[in-house]
């Protein structure tokens, strides 16, 4: 597309170490979402093409250099950038259906109306706060999602207002931090919301988790045709498996905020 919003850019978080699936994440963001009225700039450490060893292409590329850390790369980056409102993308978060650039749209209105700090765009986990009305976008249900609670900072695909962003990465190291730790570090005197859509409004699945493909993502590569070597990166050994498997019990029995208020005390279960 030559001509972008001028409001908005997608910024896909990448590192050499995940550059192997970089390419089916741009493949399968090109099928799903052909019409992306956005910016795709791919973050990354070192030089890539932005199109041929993919299969498909990046609007553009970010490289840092090596050494620095996910935030530190997030900062630089959105100094490069120019939207007043980012899309936070995760290279391991693949799109599997067609995505609604109207709903999109009416959504950055949304965010935009609102002066939004932040709109998160997968209820995971569901926001507790009041009922959020908007005439940007009638009959998408939304709520507004309580600062200083768990996952108030997601890396889930949402709209980031870029400055509030940046300077939220600036206080963490990791994507891990940024979530666990940055989700408490929001001013309770800034009247500007936390917004999330009580429903699903982008469709994306979870690819890998501890470096390892989830089930849900090869069985999406097998299921669009995408072939990959996965010599390169395999699934979770059993051992991980069981560790996975605990996490996800205790997640669904516990309050999602006991449970990362516990791990920011001991620093345990990062990712």
């Amino acid at each position: 597309m030559s001509q972008f919003n001028k409001d908005c850019t997608v910024l896909v978080t990448s590192c050499d170490k995940y550059r192997d699936i970089d390419g089916p994440f741009i493949k399968l963001w090109r099928k799903f979402w052909p019409d992306c009225p956005f910016e795709v700039v791919l973050l990354t450490e070192s030089e890539h093409p932005l199109e041929g060893e993919f299969g498909g292409a990046f609007d553009r590329v970010i490289s840092v250099g090596k050494g620095k850390s996910w935030s530190e790369s997030v900062v630089e980056a959105i100094e490069k950038i120019s939207t007043p409102y980012v899309i936070l993308q995760m290279n391991d978060y693949f799109p599997y259906k067609k995505v609604d650039s109207s709903l999109l749209i009416s959504l950055l209105e949304v965010a935009k109306g609102a002066d939004a700090l932040l709109l998160r765009m997968i209820p995971r986990p569901p926001a507790d706060g009041e009922a959020y009305l908007s005439p940007n976008a009638e009959g998408v249900k939304m709520r507004v999602f309580p600062k200083n609670k768990a996952y108030a900072a997601s890396c889930q695909p949402g709209y980031w207002n870029a400055q509030f962003l940046k300077n939220l990465a600036l206080k963490n190291k990791s994507a891990w931090e940024f979530e666990r730790y940055g989700s408490y570090m929001f001013d309770l005197f800034d009247s500007r919301p936390v917004l999330m859509t009580e429903e699903e409004t982008f469709p994306g699945v979870d690819a890998l988790h501890k470096g390892y493909w989830t089930k849900d993502g090869a069985a999406l590569l097998k299921r669009e045709g995408i072939a990959y070597d996965f010599s390169k990166r395999g699934f979770p050994p059993f051992f991980t498996s069981l560790i996975l498997a605990f996490k996800r019990l205790v997640f669904a029995v516990f309050p999602w905020e006991v449970i990362v208020r516990v791990q920011n005390i001991f620093n345990a279960g990062m990712k």
